[in-house]
Order: structure tokens, then sequence, then C-alpha cells
């Protein structure tokens, strides 16, 4: 089969055959066939080839992804200096697992996370998914403070295992089904300015939920005995939730008066994502371990725990590990990964500016965008039946999926409610192409309303 001329030279998306078509399809029966019910596909298509902000399915149509592997793709898909590291070190060392023997691309990560995280995280662990490294992240912590409980965010979402679903609040689909979960988890309200029931300023709504918050840690069965507070610096699967500056710093100081171990779980958020390398810059936050992931593996799995010494270094000799972790390829792309980042980065403010002014123009124009937010290339709007009662509305979000690959953008919804759209473009996307992707964002939306008759 001949390979797809590149995509780099187009100019926008190219809809052959309205999907999906007879070759995704196809897929589909086969993934209804032989794929467990559990795994769900958001988006009827086949995908055969990509190449920076384009992907190709089976039937020839060519999209504009703002899904980006749900943020993986922070610089697009396959740039050429991460296949080429993989390459490399596929002919050199595919495995040989770090619990037997170091190996470079292993340590030169390590000493490049120490570099680029928040001042004093230094020391390091890679493992196989962000999931597997909110579990790290929870074990260190509870380690160094000989302490049991955890807090997390209601609106907050930690990965898929049973620990991490017990740090997620979202009953259907996360945590339905799979109890009993981990006893020793609080669920707090995240700051979300939104949705604060008594409608106050963002600073006030900062202040209130870390004064609930510090009710909460001293409930009965808990007080004294936090190991961890985990946030998102900006919540994704919770709708592009962006926090009011002062809600960090105050967490900041409720966990230095409490002994708690703040972890920063990075993995959506960071890398690029916002703006700047890491979202908890924006909030002048110094976390004790930072939980990292998708980005950084350049489209390979990755999964990492940066942290302060006093805290990484609590756990003994062969406690922490995994056979694949830190895989020497990974590591390798993973490298070139944090290049193609820091090299893409000054152009963010430029394409956040650009995102914002279209979707604030959407807002005021459309009654059901309850909300449009988000920072650096991180964006939802939010829809709604009412703005007044701003009751969710997730079958609009839906549409607005739907209509939207009809149109050739690929987008994919989020929210406590499922009731956003949420926008991942890559942060080196051509500004006229995302303005292309804009234009048929709101093309999508007013679809998707005639559809429903609004």
């Amino acid at each position: 089969m001949a390979k797809p001329k590149s995509s780099r030279s187009a100019r926008g998306p190219k809809i052959v055959a309205v999907p999906p078509g007879p070759k995704s399809k196809a897929a589909l029966a086969r993934k209804e066939k032989f794929i467990t019910n559990g795994v769900r596909v958001a988006l009827p298509i086949d995908v055969t080839w990509a190449e920076g902000p384009f992907v190709r399915d089976a039937d020839g149509n060519v999209y504009v992804d703002l899904v980006g592997g749900i943020g993986v793709q922070t610089v697009g898909h396959r740039p050429p200096s991460i296949v080429r590291a993989a390459k490399d070190q596929l002919d050199r060392l595919t495995h040989v697992s770090f619990m037997v023997a170091t190996y470079g691309p292993y340590l030169d990560l390590a000493e490049r996370m120490a570099d680029i995280a928040p001042p004093g995280l230094t020391k390091s662990i890679f493992l196989n998914s962000g999931s597997e490294a909110i579990e790290n992240a929870v074990k260190v912590a509870r380690v160094a403070t000989k302490k049991a409980w955890l807090v997390s965010f209601k609106t907050a979402f930690h990965g898929r295992t049973l620990l991490d679903i017990s740090l997620t609040g979202k009953e259907k689909p996360y945590r339905e089904g799979f109890g009993p979960l981990v006893r020793e988890v609080l669920l707090a309200d995240y700051a979300y300015p939104y949705r604060d029931p008594e409608g106050r300023a963002p600073a006030d709504v900062a202040k209130a939920r870390v004064e609930e918050l510090e009710r909460l840690i001293n409930v009965p069965e808990a007080a004294g005995r936090v190991a961890a507070i985990l946030a998102e610096p900006v919540q994704g699967e919770g709708g592009m939730i962006v926090p009011p500056k002062e809600f960090f710093p105050l967490l900041r100081r409720l966990c230095d008066q409490y002994g708690i171990v703040l972890i920063d779980d990075e993995v959506q958020a960071g890398a690029g994502r916002t703006g700047k390398m890491w979202a908890i810059e924006h909030w002048n936050t110094v976390p004790d371990v930072l939980v990292s992931g998708k980005a950084i593996g350049g489209g390979l799995p990755f999964g990492g725990v940066t942290g302060k010494p006093s805290v990484m270094d609590a756990p003994g000799p062969a406690s922490l590990g995994g056979t694949f972790g830190g895989n020497p390829v990974v590591c390798a792309a993973a490298l070139k990964a944090v290049d193609e980042i820091e090299k893409a980065l000054p152009g963010t403010k430029r394409l956040e500016r650009q995102i914002r002014q279209r979707l604030d123009e959407m807002a005021e124009s459309h009654e059901c965008v309850g909300e449009a937010r988000g920072i650096g290339a991180m964006w939802a709007l939010e829809f709604v039946k009412d703005r007044r009662t701003k009751e969710p509305d997730a079958d609009l979000a839906r549409a607005v999926q739907l209509a939207g690959l009809k149109n050739g953008l690929m987008l994919l919804t989020a929210g406590f409610y499922n009731n956003c759209v949420r926008l991942l473009p890559p942060i080196n996307i051509p500004l006229p192409l995302m303005d292309t992707a804009l234009d048929l964002l709101g093309d999508s939306l007013d679809m998707a309303l005639a559809g429903k008759g609004r």
C-alpha cells in the first residue's frame, strides 16, 4: 500500500466520505465483535495515519485534530526528531528493566526532569502511564508522612486504576460497579467559579474552598492522618476548569500547616499545554511531588513522578518499580519531546489569544454557551440549557462533537456533566489553520443547534 502523501502541506480538512465511511464502519463492527464493551470509542472512525495537526481515516477523510490522543500530541503527531530518537534507540536497546541495570536514556531523562521541574524537585521514577504514576506518588507520600488518608476533588480525574478512580469523583462511567473503592479518600469541591452556588467572585471562591477543605481534613476519622492532597492545576476531564489564581497558594499554605504532601497532577495540564512547562507555574506554587505523563512520552506510553528528595527517598530499596517503567525507547523519545515542547512554548501566548477571542465571540452570540474558558492551548465550551439555571446540556455537547467530525474536526467532550466540548490543539499548530478549525467549530455548533430545532 502506498504511503499517503504528507499532509503537512494541507491547508485544512478534507471529507471525501461522510464519516463514518464504509471502512470505518467495518472497523467498528470488528471492535464490537472482539473488544470488551467496557472500552468506548468516542469518534466512529478508523485512523490509519497522522502527522502534525492532521489525522487521516481509512476512508480517506482528513481531519484537524483537536483531540491529540487525549492531550498527548502537544507538538503534533510524529515530530521527526522524536521518531528518529525512538528508531535509533530501537537499534541499540529495547528493554532490560531499570530494576536490573541502569541505562543512559533513563538517567538522562531523570536529569532533564530535575532541570525543568519546579525548584527542589530533583528525584524521579518513570512508569508506563499517568495512572501508574499517580499510584506511585501516593505510595511515596504515604511512606514519607506515615499517614494514610488522601484528599482529591469531586470534579477531578486521576486515572483508571482502583486507587485512581477512588480519587476521581465522577461516578459514571469511572466508578460505577467497581467498588468497594479505597476507603481512606476524602473528596472536596474544586475552585470552579462558574458553578459556585453563591455566585461569588473568583478570589472568594478560592478562599471558601480552602476553608471547606480545612474543615474536611479535620473530620474525626481523618484528623492528623492526611498524607496528601492531589490536585490538577487545571482540571482537564472536569471540563478545563481554571482555578482562581489565589487557590493554589492557599492550598500550599494549608498543606504546610498540616504536614500534608501536595501532589500536583500535571498529566494533562503539564508539559507546555497551558503555555508554561508546568501549569502550576501560573499559580506561583511549588508542589512536593509532580506527576507527569501524556505529552512527555511524545506519543509513547509514559508516566513520571518527580519530587523533593525528602519525599521521593522515603520508600526503601526495591519498594518501587515496574518491569517496563522508563523503557529506553520511551525515555529516548521523551528527551526529544521535551526539546520540541520547549521550542514551541513561545508561540503559545499568541495561540491562546486567538482561541480566547473566538470562543468568547461564540459565547456572546449563543445562549447555549454557559462559559468559554481555558488557558494556553487547553480550552472548553460549557453548554447549558438555560444560562440562568446553568442546567447542563450533554446532548448538545455530543451533537457538536459529531457535527465537527462531518466538518473535518476531531473533538472530545468533557466535564463532570459531560456538557463540555474541549479543545486540545497542538501548541505549534499554524495560526491560520487554528482559525479554520475555529470556523469549523462555529459551523458545527450551528449544525448541532439546527438539528435540535434551536
